[in-house]
């Protein structure tokens, strides 16, 4: 029993509630145990006349969630935050009293967690996005205010039922799309990996459920397995003379997350298993991983030794995976040291080693980014919540100086992205790279846990053409900044010489230019005179190898315009090539939504998806024909012309006709069509006539609900004998 009295409360549920928080935080000073105490008097007279859903007292939810924060044995600022976190939102306590109260601190996690007030003339949106920037900015203060957040999102959507299906779908989709990203880029894993878990339960229960089932069906032979593979671990410890313990670890987010992203069948995911092997230091770590290794031949692409290389979050560990006979088998190596900061992340941060300190730190800087790209206008917030969207969902790279300092990029950046990363001046006066010793371009594309060094001449100066390779908003920003400054005369001569240099990749001199082509150019651009197409280039408005790629021969010019007279695929639809001959690739067949990328060949644009491997070897050999592309998007639907695009979809499973019947119905239920359908022994296919990646994604999640959860790929390459 706790050694402090409870004060008088207002209900039984909320007594037992403030008992068990009590048990809880046995782990903190008397003093602070007595401040808590008080705390929950006062948001219980707070919420004196408020009510959850499910008719308990309002305040047994805030104070549960003190509980969840006290489960992380959390400081009693957080504590008591947690359980007044509600009481500026839902109650007449002003942050003032809150400040005398409690402490300046606290006051300020309550405020960062406080939802902004609903306006019946303002949309929703933008007062949803305006509560997203708050958090947001706040976190980046103090990382407590999301850690809180978090823990009332577990604890609301672990008692939902209460609410109507509709809300508990859009709660859960509202999470997986910003507080779990978000929290897993600042390393709270722990928490993360709970909340993830309830999302998809309450985002599709019929799918959770199957899953939940079969795992329920399995279990006992899942748990012969795995403790016939722990107690091999250990043996392997004991082997090695090493100091360590074997855990087993749950990984249903991992399989929840695999099967709900299509990403796996039941019984590749029925026979997958986790373990963690927790040792003193990082030698041991070391000698555990070659052991593996040598006795199960692991390749390359399945050890991940992020140690010396933290993954977002500044998460530490080696992670092996190997098959033994029908199971494939996780193992994670790590120290005391690396697990106890993996739960906590940038909450950690005094405990962190310098290289996951500076992972993380690399994402807080591309965060406080995104801040800079705002003004304090609403609609600004709008903006920068989908820009920090689109951040935390994007693929991500970690890559190094020299001397280990981490960088954090997208995936696609350049050495020039990496240069304008560590600084303006840096990226304005590069002039090459080496990329883990070895000489590259500055537009040659990076992989996580390269090791950068960019070669600079302080008399060099940015050139107008690296707008068409870079990746990272803050290197355009900066590109684009310093173009301005050019006086007139400077401008036009970049302008001519970006041209001059695109050319010359196309095996044209702009000396040899007709005045022909010179007046084609014009009219394309509306301008009256070279110096208009010169000052669109300096300005960003015009890519120069776009320009160049205008001045191929009648006979090509012939050739693509035949081909988008017959194409289903309008030219329209890239937002940087506007009245450009534009072709699609069918060696990945991009569809729109798709992330994309432009190839300028002899042919002229050609446009594939980001992840295409026939890009790779043209980076390698010439990064500036390689261009990031955007769709244009269209302000609603009725702008938006009907263009069609073709998308092979494999379901691993053979349909007999009911099945097909109802195939067809759920495609034609998204507007989408049919070219073929292809039945095989052990899958099917179906050749769609789709309009966007959306619509694709749409049609696979009906299309699985009614077929019963089977498998289902998208190809990105295909042929009549596939």
């Amino acid at each position: 029993m706790y050694p402090l009295a409870l004060p008088k409360l207002s209900h039984p549920l909320v007594v037992e509630s403030t008992s068990a928080l009590m048990r809880a935080v046995g782990y903190l000073p008397i003093d602070s145990q007595q401040k808590i105490l008080v705390a929950c008097e006062f948001g219980d007279k707070a919420h004196i006349k408020d009510k959850r859903k499910s008719g308990e007292p309002y305040i047994t939810h805030p104070i549960a969630v003190a509980e969840i924060l006290a489960g992380f044995r959390l400081n009693v600022d957080v504590i008591i935050s947690a359980i007044l976190h509600d009481t500026v939102e839902d109650t007449d306590v002003t942050e003032e009293q809150i400040t005398k109260l409690f402490g300046e601190k606290v006051a300020k996690i309550v405020d960062g967690v406080t939802k902004l007030k609903s306006d019946k003339n303002k949309d929703k949106n933008l007062t949803k996005a305006g509560t997203f920037h708050k958090i947001f900015t706040a976190t980046l203060e103090d990382p407590h205010v999301l850690v809180v957040k978090l823990a009332d999102r577990l604890h609301n959507m672990s008692t939902m039922d209460a609410v109507r299906p509709e809300k508990q779908r859009s709660t859960a989709q509202e999470t997986l799309n910003f507080y779990i990203p978000f929290a897993r880029l600042l390393g709270l894993n722990d928490i993360a990996d709970y909340i993830e878990i309830l999302c998809y339960r309450n985002l599709d229960p019929e799918m959770y459920n199957k899953l939940s089932d079969k795992l329920l069906q399995h279990g006992l032979g899942r748990s012969f397995h795995i403790e016939n593979i722990h107690n091999y671990l250990n043996l392997v410890l004991n082997k090695l003379n090493i100091n360590g313990e074997v855990r087993d670890v749950d990984n249903k987010v991992d399989l929840y997350r695999q099967f709900f992203k299509n990403r796996g069948d039941f019984s590749t995911l029925l026979h997958h298993y986790a373990f963690m092997m927790v040792v003193d230091d990082v030698e041991d770590c070391d000698n555990l991983a070659n052991y593996l290794i040598k006795k199960y031949n692991i390749p390359p692409k399945d050890i991940h030794d992020n140690i010396r290389k933290p993954l977002a979050g500044g998460n530490q560990s080696l992670k092996l995976t190997y098959h033994r006979e029908f199971d494939t088998i996780e193992v994670v190596i790590l120290t005391k040291r690396m697990l106890s900061s993996s739960r906590l992340g940038a909450l950690m941060d005094e405990n962190n080693s310098a290289v996951s300190r500076s992972v993380v730190q690399a994402s807080l800087r591309n965060l406080q980014g995104l801040l800079l790209e705002k003004d304090n206008l609403e609609d600004d917030a709008l903006s920068t919540v989908n820009k920090l969207i689109d951040y935390l969902h994007e693929h991500k790279i970690v890559c190094y100086t020299p001397n280990g300092d981490a960088h954090e990029l997208p995936r696609g950046a350049t050495a020039l992205d990496f240069a304008y990363s560590v600084s303006t001046s840096l990226g304005n006066t590069a002039t090459g790279a080496n990329i883990n010793n070895e000489k590259a371009k500055l537009g040659s594309v990076l992989q996580s846990g390269q090791y950068v060094e960019i070669e600079a001449d302080k008399n060099a100066e940015p050139k107008a053409e690296w707008l068409g390779f870079v990746a990272t908003n803050k290197a355009r920003r900066a590109l684009r900044s310093w173009l301005k400054t050019l006086t007139p005369e400077q401008r036009q001569q970049h302008g001519r010489d970006a041209f001059a240099r695109a050319l010359k990749n196309q095996g044209r001199n702009i000396d040899d230019l007709t005045a022909d082509e010179w007046q084609m150019l014009m009219d394309w651009r509306g301008v009256s005179e070279p110096s208009g197409l010169f000052e669109q280039v300096t300005t960003g408005a015009l890519l120069p190898q776009i320009l160049a790629s205008r001045l191929f021969t009648p006979e090509q010019l012939a050739q693509n315009q035949a081909l988008a007279h017959n194409a289903r695929q309008p030219q329209s639809l890239i937002a940087e090539a506007t009245g450009l001959e534009v072709d699609y690739s069918g060696c990945c067949h991009p569809i729109y939504g798709d992330k994309i990328v432009g190839h300028l060949s002899t042919n002229g644009l050609v446009v594939h998806r980001h992840k295409c491997y026939s890009m790779n070897e043209i980076r390698k050999e010439n990064p500036y024909q390689v261009m990031p592309l955007h769709w244009r998007v269209f302000e609603n639907d009725s702008q938006k012309q009907r263009f069609f695009f073709d998308a092979v979809l494999k379901i691993w499973q053979s349909l007999d006709n009911e099945q097909v019947s109802q195939a067809i119905f759920e495609v034609r239920e998204v507007n989408a069509g049919f070219e073929k359908i292809d039945v095989r022994a052990s899958y099917t296919l179906l050749h769609l006539v789709i309009e966007s990646r959306e619509q694709l994604s749409d049609i696979i999640h009906g299309l699985r609900n009614s077929l019963g959860y089977p498998n289902i790929q998208r190809l990105y390459q295909w042929s009549d004998d596939v």
